[in-house]
């Protein structure tokens, strides 16, 4: 399999958590995509680009060992969870677990992808900051981890997907602190565990999981770049013309 990924360990990406836990990491070529700078922070334009697998030229793309592709990060970690050789399973079997376990999922995403679109428009120069995006979304982020907090203090039967999501998108909040020169201009030194002491202790403890430990804040060592990523590519579509998939 290739996983076409953001190499950025900084934070926990859920796509490696689950590929850990599945015992499926030895299969996986993984090729460092960036879409936007490379690790140096050069502009890269097309050059990483993977518009010819994933038409919306996206991070993380996985293309199975007939060419097919499945994009989208909860589509790539049930993928990934329904082909465990592992014995374990993130995905709890049907009824309310299940239903808590995705809900998380779907709560962690989506605040994930909120604290992306925040990160993006700080890019931008302050005067030219769309303050009304930042007063939208923040109530939104911390509802939602005001929400992890109750979940975390009534505990978790195991380790599950919704947990994989949630160590996803707080270390990515912890990672834009940290890493981002551009400073939030409601919160600039925002913490996400402030008034959570459960959700810190959750954190803590689940970041010692050896799937989380075998990437977060651990430099990628292999080749990540341009010539690699587009030898990959076309590796994917070599599969698609001999297995007829697309």
């Amino acid at each position: 399999m290739h996983l076409f990924y953001s190499p950025f360990h900084s934070f926990v990406h859920k796509v490696l958590v689950t590929a850990h836990e599945a015992g499926l990491w030895d299969q996986i070529t993984f090729v460092p995509t960036y879409p936007f700078k490379n690790r140096k922070g050069e502009d890269q334009g097309d050059k990483y680009s993977i518009a010819e697998i994933n038409p919306l030229n996206k991070v993380p793309t996985l293309a199975t060992e007939t060419g097919q592709v499945i994009f989208g990060s909860q589509s790539i970690v049930e993928y990934l969870d329904n082909r465990s050789v592992s014995g374990r399973h993130l995905y709890p079997a049907a009824g309310e677990k299940r239903w808590d376990a995705l809900t998380r999922l779907a709560l962690a995403d989506m605040m994930f992808e909120t604290t992306v679109q925040m990160v993006m428009e700080g890019w931008h120069p302050q005067d030219q900051q769309r303050i009304g995006l930042f007063k939208w979304i923040w109530p939104k982020i911390m509802r939602g981890l005001d929400r992890l907090e109750k979940s975390c203090a009534r505990g978790f039967d195991g380790f599950d997907i919704g947990q994989a999501a949630m160590l996803h998108a707080i270390s990515y909040m912890d990672f834009r602190i940290r890493f981002y020169s551009a400073k939030d201009p409601l919160y600039p030194e925002f913490d996400c565990f402030g008034g959570r002491p459960n959700l810190k202790t959750w954190f803590d403890q689940a970041c010692q999981r050896p799937s989380v430990l075998n990437h977060h804040n651990k430099d990628f060592a292999g080749d990540d770049s341009a010539e690699f990523c587009q030898k990959n590519v076309q590796e994917v579509l070599q599969l698609q013309k001999q297995h007829g998939t697309i």
